[in-house]
């Protein structure tokens, strides 16, 4: 098998990303890696490209992202809904499509103006993302199951040094381990699903800012399992998204999705950062080489042409459109990896 190699010292490339992205966001799907403006765009993607720049300023100090941010960022003051809430989607000519967002969707907006703010080094723009912010009423989100959306929400505080607040959220993802965890299942909940990898990593980056133990303690045993229970033949294998893997069935192997290898390494860098043990290291470096062959179809996940993302690793090889979602989530993962070797 021949993987491809990403070089660290190189910029990570922005072809696809741009090609996607017009002056009114990043639009969702393509056929291929030709933008399909049918579906429109929606405030998941445009958050994570919005964190894409915002990191991508933070590590290369290059202003002229900060145009491609300030797309983005539009999109979400777009969306925004009296009552502290979001939409999701616009069409391409800007109808808004929905009631209201998903609550992952509000928890990755929130997550994403909090890192504004954080980042961003136009005062204005930080003002303005800080006022968004204020609006978002992010306790109602305390009162549904959805822990992914808990995660978003406590990310965007850690971004924000909320440490008043932090462990509140924290603690509501501890509840669910506690609640949920056996000795052959140590997870937050009875199945796996997508973004597994958002959970202990939320928790890890709670410990980093206000060093309570337990959060660190759990972070490092639901990766470590979550790590184990996602390889196939030694090969990393996200769950598969068509059926999942609920506890006491068999675990979906397709459709595994970039989004799911992100956050396996973003975890895994997050524990090596605190605990500096090797393994975690080794872990990121395998997730990383998922997208390059390193999986069990032993096939690259990035079209080399396009420098765009294929959407799944599927049974007869990959699905070969590379939406929005793909390509966000892999230069996330890109940039936070260059971040820790700095």
């Amino acid at each position: 098998m021949t993987i491809l190699q990403i070089n660290l010292n190189d910029r990570p490339p922005l072809t696809h990303l741009k090609r996607l992205t017009t002056k009114d966001g990043i639009i969702q799907h393509a056929d291929l890696e030709v933008p399909d403006p049918s579906f429109g765009y929606s405030i998941d993607d445009n958050a994570r490209a919005l964190i894409v720049c915002l990191w991508h300023y933070r590590q290369y100090q290059d202003p002229s992202i900060l145009q491609l941010a300030e797309i983005y960022f539009n999109y979400l003051k777009k969306v925004e809904k009296e009552g502290g809430s979001f939409h999701n989607f616009l069409s391409f000519s800007e109808k808004v499509l929905d009631a209201e967002g998903s609550e992952d969707s509000i928890g990755r907006a929130f997550w994403a103006l909090s890192e504004t703010y954080a980042i961003h080094p136009d005062e204005d723009i930080r003002e303005q993302a800080l006022d968004i912010l204020k609006r978002t009423n992010i306790n109602r989100h305390q009162d549904h199951i959805y822990l992914r959306t808990k995660a978003y929400i406590l990310l965007g505080l850690v971004a924000l040094n909320k440490k008043d607040q932090i462990k509140t959220w924290a603690d509501q993802i501890v509840d669910g381990y506690e609640k949920t965890r056996s000795d052959d299942w140590e997870w937050f909940e009875d199945h796996l699903c997508y973004a597994n990898g958002a959970l202990p990593h939320a928790l890890a980056t709670a410990y980093e800012n206000t060093g309570e133990e337990k959060y660190l303690e759990i972070a490092k045993k639901t990766f470590d399992w979550l790590e184990k229970t996602s390889r196939i033949y030694d090969h990393p294998a996200p769950i598969g998204q068509n059926g999942w893997y609920y506890r006491g069935r068999e675990k979906a192997l397709y459709d595994q999705q970039p989004l799911d290898a992100a956050d396996m390494v973003l975890t895994a860098n997050k524990l090596f950062e605190i605990t500096k043990e090797e393994k975690y290291q080794k872990i990121s470096e395998d997730w990383m080489n998922w997208y390059l062959g390193y999986n069990i179809q032993d096939k690259p996940l990035i079209n080399e042409q396009t420098k765009g993302v294929y959407d799944a690793l599927t049974p007869g090889g990959v699905n070969a459109n590379q939406g929005a979602e793909s390509i966000v989530t892999f230069l996330m993962a890109f940039l936070d990896t260059v971040r820790l070797k700095k």
